[in-house]
């Protein structure tokens, strides 16, 4: 900070700083002024979490850009809003705080620190390890949409093969 370079996004770079020169800058950082406080393990952790107002939630203020499952998606201008797959809960809950880039921010007034939890809660159980489509396979949580476009040009597909099977085996009947 700032951007080396203005530009509509800027790019995830190398880490650079270790964790302990991270925690110095923040502290220095908080030393000029007010500002968000660092989250707690109580504030992000699923204990005690409604996944299922998490996943209504998510779906209402951020699905928008991050695709209903976080796995990021395009927006304007060559912006984009990234995936949330793999992302440590702390960094989402800052990132609600704060709203980082095109993000807009949620503070505790818009967006209570109980409700935040759920939305974490919510995507650890989409993004987890342990998550099976319980629909079968899945095309990567690309939506409704592109998902049922799918079935039709699938099932568009069958269809016509089976109406082709069925003449040619007509056809055959009718010559012998």
């Amino acid at each position: 900070m700032p951007a080396q370079q203005p530009g509509a996004q800027i790019p995830a770079k190398k880490v650079i700083y270790s964790q302990a020169e991270i925690d110095q800058l923040a502290a220095y950082i908080a030393s000029l002024g007010a500002g968000p406080a660092i989250p707690t393990k109580n504030e992000y952790g699923p204990e005690g979490s409604d996944i299922a107002k998490g996943g209504e939630l998510f779906r209402t203020n951020c699905a928008q850009c991050h695709n209903f499952t976080g796995k990021g998606g395009a927006l304007t201008h060559g912006k984009f809003a990234p995936s949330l797959e793999g992302v440590a809960p702390k960094h989402i809950y800052e990132a609600m705080q704060t709203g980082p880039q095109n993000m807009p921010s949620f503070p505790d007034t818009t967006l209570s620190s109980k409700n935040k939890k759920d939305i974490i809660a919510y995507l650890n159980a989409v993004n987890g390890d342990n998550t099976e489509s319980p629909g079968g396979l899945e095309l990567g949580g690309l939506g409704p949409v592109s998902e049922g476009l799918f079935a039709w040009i699938f099932g568009l597909g069958a269809l016509i093969a089976v109406a082709v099977w069925v003449a040619a085996r007509t056809a055959k009947a009718k010559k012998s």
